[in-house]
């Protein structure tokens, strides 16, 4: 029998509030990062979203893969 590949959430999701610290720095909690399988030294791009009303993070290696698919 073969599994079926958990399709995305079609919306946005909640997660979780942080906190700014003075440095300016924000910690990414440790349930998501486990969820994305973010590890120490990976890169994420920040994107400023329409509106200026907050930010999107999305991982390199994500974007790679999407690059990929329209280079070859």
């Amino acid at each position: 029998m073969t599994q079926k590949k958990k399709q995305p959430e079609k919306h946005n999701q909640f997660m979780e509030w942080i906190t700014v610290s003075s440095k300016g720095q924000v910690s990414i909690p440790a349930g998501i990062r486990k969820k994305l399988h973010i590890k120490t030294g990976d890169r994420l791009l920040i994107v400023l979203r329409r509106g200026e009303d907050g930010i999107n993070l999305i991982q390199k290696k994500a974007l790679d893969q999407t690059f990929n698919k329209f280079s070859n």
